[in-house]
């Protein structure tokens, strides 16, 4: 693809926000011992790079720079790194008990993870709006066990297309529910349930105390401009336990979770003491669920 075929047009500031990660994972996979190797992002941040180095967006100026963030740049590629990797695992330990399964990857982004964890086995399903999709079909192509929806995961026809499946699913959602509304994920997760008894679910959520600083406008405005953001992008929605799940629901059962600082990985340096502290350790994390037949 010639790089002035790229098309990023009409996608919103918060679809947006899946170029952070994907330069992360672009570059921890460029460092020395890389944590992951994801060299699909590098390919596509390269053919980017040479686009945004003229775009009028100042997120798309400081990307093809190596700007990812205002400060703390490595750690956070780091950051992202390791959360990458263990959603990857999550995966693996779930094809280990079943092979033949079916993966959906809500919110995907440009996500290249089928490639990193398919076991010739697995069906997959990447799920995204229809802008992002329209962006992913530059880089990526439908195979006979890897498919695209483009649709918003609140337009619940998209399970009609892996309804017929009578293997077992996991859902995972990387970096999704935190910028949606409580209500909106609970009526997500719900409708998952009813519709795929018996199925697990995956995700990362946020804390309650992180969302409740950013309903203040001054640290709002810091989070968009660290990242040169649009002012649609924020968080909203965080939970307090990894257990909250369950109070909406029979059937919601809580399996596991994980945060960052469990790997103990040495290249967080010294941002591993905030494992002492419970607020920080969880600030962001990831949870795991069975989501049972009523």
């Amino acid at each position: 693809m010639k790089t002035t075929e790229i098309q990023m047009n009409n996608i919103t500031d918060i679809s947006e926000t899946l170029l952070i990660p994907l330069y992360c994972r672009a570059r921890e996979t460029q460092s020395k011992n890389p944590l992951i190797n994801d060299r699909k992002a590098v390919e596509i941040t390269e053919k980017l790079n040479n686009v945004f180095a003229t775009s009028t967006s100042p997120l798309h100026r400081r990307l093809a720079k190596g700007k990812l963030r205002r400060s703390a740049n490595k750690k956070f590629t780091v950051f992202f790194a390791i959360r990458t990797r263990k959603f990857d695992r999550y995966c693996q330990e779930f094809l280990s008990r079943t092979p033949n399964g079916v993966i959906v990857e809500l919110g995907c982004g440009l996500s290249s993870r089928f490639s990193r964890i398919d076991n010739g086995a697995v069906e997959w399903y990447d799920l995204d709006l229809p802008e992002v999709i329209a962006i992913r079909k530059q880089f990526f192509q439908e195979t006979a066990r890897s498919h695209m929806i483009a649709s918003s995961v609140f337009d619940f026809q998209w399970m009609e297309q892996i309804a017929k499946t009578k293997n077992t699913i996991l859902f995972i959602a990387e970096g999704l529910l935190m910028y949606l509304c409580e209500d909106d994920v609970k009526s997500l997760v719900l409708e998952i349930q009813h519709r795929f008894p018996g199925c697990e679910l995956v995700c990362e959520v946020e804390s309650e105390f992180i969302i409740n600083v950013l309903k203040k406008e001054r640290w709002r405005k810091k989070f968009q401009q660290d990242y040169h953001f649009g002012p649609d992008v924020t968080m909203h929605f965080g939970i307090q336990d990894g257990k909250d799940f369950e109070h909406w629901g029979q059937g919601i059962r809580f399996l596991d979770e994980w945060t960052i600082f469990d790997d103990h990985e040495k290249k967080l340096g010294w941002m591993n003491l905030f494992a002492f502290s419970k607020r920080l350790r969880k600030a962001q994390w990831i949870v795991h669920y069975q989501l049972q037949s009523l």
